[in-house]
Order: C-alpha cells, then structure tokens, then sequence
C-alpha cells in the first residue's frame, strides 16, 4: 500500500512538474562511417536520407515477412555519424543484423560507456538546463543535441516516456557522481522528485508504448504494433519487408493490432491471457497496469480486426474469467504541451481569483504559467491586474515591459502601462504609453483592412478556380456517375463552398460505392453536421470508425473518434 500511494504521489509530481529516472534498459549506439547513411537506407523501414543534423527518427529492421528484428530510434549527429537509441534487450539483434550485412561499406557501429537519464514533465526543461547549462537543447520529438559537462561530451534527445514534454540525457560513466549531485540539489529545491519503477510503468503504460519481450516480439510483424505509422516510410526505395508492409497498407490491416483496453474491476488481467467473446478468440492481453490520470485499470492488447474500433463496450471472458472492457485508441494518456500547461495554470488562476478574495494563490499560478510559456500574454496581464491590485506597482509595469519586449505590438502591454503609471503619478510616462497603445490599435486596423481586401480578391480567384473543378467533375460523371475521384472531388468542392446539401449526393455515392474509402467518411459526417442532421452523422462516423480501424487509417480514425464524441456530449 505505501508504494503505491508514494507511486501515485510521483505521478502526479510528474504531470504537474518534473520527473526523473535513470534508464538502464536503454542503451546507446555510436554509429559512423561515409557509407552509414547510405547502407541504413537499404536496411530500415524509415526514410534514413532524409534527416538533418540534429534529427532523429523512430524507426525498425524486419525480416522478408515484416516480422521485428529490431524497434530503435535514429539520431543524425554529424554528416557521416549518428546514434542509435535501442533498448538494451533488443541490441544483440540489431548489431547482429546490421553487422551480417555489412560487406565493403565504410561502417562502424560500437557501444560507449555512458547512462541514460530521463528528465520528463511540463516543468523539465528548467531541470535539463540544469545539465546543459547555456547549450541549446532540443525541442523536436527525436532531434537530439551534443552537449558539455564536467568538460567531457554529453548527449540530449527530445523523447517523450510518459506523455509528457522531456529530454534523455546521455552522459559518460565517469559523471554519474556529478549529475546525480545535481538532481539532488534539484529536488531539495523541490523543482523534481525521483519517479519509483512502478510509476515508470505505469507511465510507459498511460503512453501506449510498447516494450519488446511484454508486449513485442521476433514473432510480431511490424504493422500488428502500430509502430509502423511513425517508424515506417512508404515512399522511400527498397529494404527487406517493404513489400509485406507496403501490402498491408494498401490492401487491409492486419488480423491482430495493439490497441488500448480499459478494464472494469479490480482485477488486473494477467500478461499473454486469451480475450474471448463468445468462445471466440478476441485477442491478447500484454501490459496491464492501474491508471492514476483515468482511474481505471488499462491494458495493452492485441485485438482481431473486427473490434478494433474505439470506445466499445464489450462483455467478455480473459482467462475464462468474465469481464467488462472498453477498447481505446493510443495512447490513454494524450501528451500535453507547455503551452497547454501554461493555459491549464492561468485558467485555475482565474478561476480562483473569482472564488476567493486572496490574490497570493493566483498571483503564484500565473507566475508558473508564464514559466511554462514566456509567450502567455493572458498570463502577464492578469498577473499585472493582480499585482497592481496589491499595489505593486512597480512589478506590475516591470512585468507589462517584458511582455512589450516578448510581442512590441501587445495593445494590452502598452494600456496597461498607461494606467500604472497613472496611479503611480507618472503622467508623462502614461500619456506616452496610452499613444502607443492608440498608434498600434491604428496600424492593426489598417492591416486586418488590407488583410480584408486582399481575402476577398483571394475568394474571389478561389471561387473561380472551384467552378472550374465542379465542370470538369461533372464532365467525369457524366461518363462514369460512380467515379470514386470525381464524386469526392465534387462533394469536397460543394462542402468547402458551404452547399452542403449538394455535397450529399456525390459523398453518399462514393460510401455507397467504395465502403472503405475513410475520408468520405468524415466528409460526409461535417456535411450531415452542417446539415443540423446530427443522428444521421453521428451513425456515418460510427459506420467511418469501424472501416479506419480495420484500415489502420490513423488520421480518419482519430479526426471521426474526435467529431462523434464531441456530438455524443452535445446531444440531450
């Protein structure tokens, strides 16, 4: 019980602020040679050419039948080296294949001494400057950057484990002393805490992400782990499995696809247990862990096509036990930016600030929502509202000239600089402040009227160039009226010119003709919404739903899942 209150304690510390832990089942790749580019290209499943200094990638090596031999990232550190992240039990398989064939290539792939440190959560990135003090850091999912500490290289790589904005941080051996002096001075300033194994799990769980040897293995193909929509290019040349993968997702999906599950009850299912519904095979239970953000137990599992579809309630048997499951998109937990972290904090500022005459509580909210986002212009004004409240004055205009050097054309900055020093007797300065204020109103409205103009001339030509597309699509249709190109041509071009009701016809013929065409699917739905026919949409994206799940047309998916919850909680 006390581990997992002091879990469940690190969780929420992590959501809120920041978080660490050391990564020893991760390991590291140096990799480098005038041949390394080129020969990754023929081995791996991912555009290799197409990454930049300081890029990275998720990406994998499959055997002819597209069945995993290893799941990694790539990190482009120089014109002829990177790094390859993988996990520790998966690097005897990686090196072993990338070394068999390896014949006359300039390539050398080698493992250093060094460990991994994950600083992960809204408030990480103050931590992580902690280590590479005034050296950039990267802000892109993958990119990484070379850094210095204690004199000796280091590395840091955007990479998300938990959900969560973070950094892992690649150091030599002979710094663990140093940096783990850091992360204690870190905590005693209560700016991180330590995250527990479990909460780690539980975490890794939250983001959908799947470990090899629980939830994946040698005998998985690539396109079951849904790893494939960020590991996978499908215009890049020739590698071994491409034409497996390219297959499937041109042709279906595959018969089992990880996919989420929450579980009613108490009882967490046990690893590798058979789902079935009906005595029939429903799919597999893998990871499984209690959720401290949905309260509920979840678990990952592989579930057969046909039920793959999101947020159905299903009656079945796990291990012959009965149970109540609801199935999830990846990932339960949907990462949150700073920015949306900082929105979070200035809301809960503003709602305290109504609720309670005490402004200290508000006043430090919005201090660390403008941590969060140095760009949160709401934030500075009511913190400036609320200082000036306390009448400190000379803060509150101190804040208002940051804002101004942030954005020189905040309106809101400059008036209420007026009024500040105003109160503090500073007529020169307010009448000063108030005319730039009266200016920058001017110049923006001459720019939203030139923005006006030049729109209309714009709708105008766009108006043109529709008609022109309508003609040439009725002309197709003439000849075939079933034309799947023609017809959602044609409802797309009515839909954007807001004839819904002539949309209908061609998007209803193109479900009607092509039932697995996806992006019909949600065209039709915004139609029958714009419509008022709410019923009718909410069934054409439960209908879209099923056909993008057993597709694993994630895009069409995740867009439908979106628009019919939002009509489930708007419709009496």
């Amino acid at each position: 019980m006390e581990t997992t209150l002091s879990s469940q304690k690190n969780h929420r510390y992590l959501r809120e602020k920041a978080g660490y832990f050391f990564l020893d089942d991760l390991c590291l790749i140096s990799a480098k040679g005038s041949d390394l580019f080129n020969y990754l290209q023929t081995q791996t499943t991912n555009d290799v050419n197409e990454l930049k200094l300081g890029q990275g990638q998720s990406n994998a090596i499959v055997d002819r039948k597209a069945r995993i031999i290893s799941t990694f990232s790539l990190h482009r550190t120089k014109k002829e080296s990177a790094v390859i992240l993988v996990e520790t039990i998966q690097k005897e398989n990686l090196l072993n294949h990338l070394n068999t064939f390896l014949f006359r290539e300039n390539v050398t792939l080698t493992s250093s001494n060094h460990f991994i440190l994950a600083l992960q959560g809204p408030r990480s990135e103050e931590t992580i400057r902690k280590f590479t003090q005034k050296q950039s850091i990267p802000e892109k999912p993958n990119d990484i950057c070379e850094f210095t500490f204690e004199g000796l290289p280091a590395l840091a790589l955007a990479k998300s484990l938990t959900g969560e904005e973070g950094c892992i941080l690649v150091f030599q051996t002979n710094s663990e002393s140093a940096v783990k002096k850091i992360l204690l001075e870190l905590e005693q300033q209560n700016l991180l805490t330590q995250i527990d194994c479990h909460a780690q799990e539980v975490f890794r769980i939250e983001a959908g992400i799947p470990y090899y040897g629980k939830d994946i293995d040698d005998k998985n193909i690539l396109p079951e782990t849904g790893l494939e929509h960020s590991s996978v290019s499908y215009s890049k040349g020739c590698y071994i499995g491409q034409e497996v993968i390219a297959r499937i997702k041109t042709y279906g999906a595959p018969n089992f696809a990880l996919m989420g599950l929450i579980i009613e009850g108490a009882i967490l299912p046990i690893s590798n247990s058979e789902i079935k519904i009906n005595s029939k095979k429903l799919g597999v239970i893998k990871s499984s862990t209690f959720s401290y953000s949905l309260k509920k137990n979840i678990s990952l599992a592989y579930i057969q096509k046909d039920y793959r579809s999101p947020d159905i309630d299903l009656d079945v048997t796990i291990a012959d036990k009965p149970y109540k499951i609801r199935t999830c998109l990846l990932p339960f937990y949907q990462p949150q930016t700073r920015k949306d972290h900082s929105i979070l904090m200035q809301d809960k500022a503003l709602k305290l600030y109504q609720e309670q005459d005490d402004l200290d509580q508000p006043i430090a909210l919005l201090r660390e929502a403008i941590e969060l986002d140095p760009k949160n212009g709401t934030a500075y004004e009511a913190l400036g509202v609320f200082l000036s409240k306390q009448n400190k004055l000379d803060e509150a205009i101190s804040l208002m000239k940051r804002l101004v050097e942030i954005n020189p054309e905040e309106i809101m900055a400059h008036s209420n600089l007026s009024v500040y020093y105003m109160q503090q007797g500073r007529i020169e300065d307010a009448e000063r402040e108030k005319g730039e204020a009266t200016a920058l109103q001017f110049e923006k409205a001459i720019a939203e009227n030139m923005a006006k103009k030049t729109s209309e001339n714009k709708i105008k030509q766009d108006l043109a160039e529709r008609e022109q597309k309508i003609s040439m699509f009725k002309q197709v249709l003439e000849i075939d009226p079933v034309d799947q190109v023609a017809n959602f041509g044609l409802g797309s071009v009515y839909h954007d010119l807001k004839r819904y009701q002539e949309a209908l016809f061609p998007l209803q013929t193109v479900v009607k003709e092509y039932k697995d065409y996806s992006a019909a699917y949600v065209l039709l739905g915004k139609t029958m919404e714009k419509l008022s026919r709410q019923d009718e949409a909410i069934q054409i994206y439960r209908k879209g739903i099923a056909v993008a799940s057993k597709k694993g047309d994630l895009m069409p998916l995740k867009e439908m899942q979106q628009k019919l919850n939002q009509l489930l909680h708007s419709t009496p």
